[in-house]
């Protein structure tokens, strides 16, 4: 006989994956990564009740089930790229590296500010735009610059004729573009575990949820950065509902 007394309470982990669907095709799924709080969320609408005229208390008689409804909301604790591209809606393509031969900027005070077309720069060479022999700019006399971000800052302009010329090479980046995706759903698994109680684990399964961008992207702050994801489940014909739970 079971022992009444075990404790069934509940204490969740697990890891949340989502695999993208377009055109009705599944991509690969993959792990958002870490994710503080998960959680499906339950709402019913448009309720009407019947009430007797009876029994002259005007009691409900009867009630409609109304419309039912489910979300899935998620926070995300980290930014791996698959997990980002799906939080904002974006769609994603890589730069290749390449060389730049000559990209002119105009320059005419210290402290100019040049943002070049490329980051992630290396083998950068400057000259200036005078006609019979350009001046090589020097750096750290002429310019400073950020590498990675590919920024420039001009100190010293007296003796340059502007546009000046750059050139370099440029290493690969990601670009990401939020909203502009074309996923049409994705399917969220999440295989979950119990701390405490009976330490049971489960697989929850939603089959199409559309996902909302995510409600911030936060860029400077003294804490760790999360992100808080929404998805309205919607009803799949075939499996005769929005979502399952599989206890193991």
């Amino acid at each position: 006989m079971a022992d009444k007394q075990q404790s069934h309470a509940f204490i969740g982990n697990g890891k949340v994956y989502f695999t993208a669907v377009k055109n009705g095709v599944e991509g690969k799924p993959f792990w958002v990564g870490v994710a503080s709080a998960a959680a499906f969320n339950h709402s019913v609408e448009n309720e009407s009740e019947l009430k007797e005229y009876h029994s002259g208390k005007n009691q409900t008689w009867d009630k409609s089930e109304g419309d039912k409804s489910a979300t899935f909301s998620l926070t995300l604790s980290e930014r791996r790229v698959e997990a980002m591209q799906a939080a904002l809606q974006a769609k994603v393509t890589e730069v290749a590296t390449g060389t730049v031969a000559a990209e002119e900027h105009e320059v005419d005070a210290i402290g100019d500010i040049i943002f070049l077309k490329h980051k992630n720069v290396s083998d950068v060479v400057i000259t200036d735009s005078t006609t019979a022999t350009p001046l090589a700019l020097v750096e750290g006399i002429d310019y400073t610059i950020d590498e990675k971000y590919g920024t420039l800052e001009m100190t010293h302009v007296q003796t340059i004729t502007s546009p000046i010329k750059v050139a370099y090479s440029y290493g690969t980046a990601t670009i990401m573009k939020p909203m502009t995706d074309d996923v049409d759903y994705y399917r969220i698994r999440v295989n979950g575990l119990n701390k405490v109680g009976q330490k049971d684990k489960q697989v929850v399964t939603a089959y199409r949820a559309k996902l909302s961008p995510a409600d911030a992207y936060d860029l400077i702050g003294d804490d760790f950065s999360e992100m808080e994801l929404e998805a309205d489940l919607m009803y799949d014909e075939a499996e005769e509902a929005m979502y399952e739970i599989v206890k193991l």
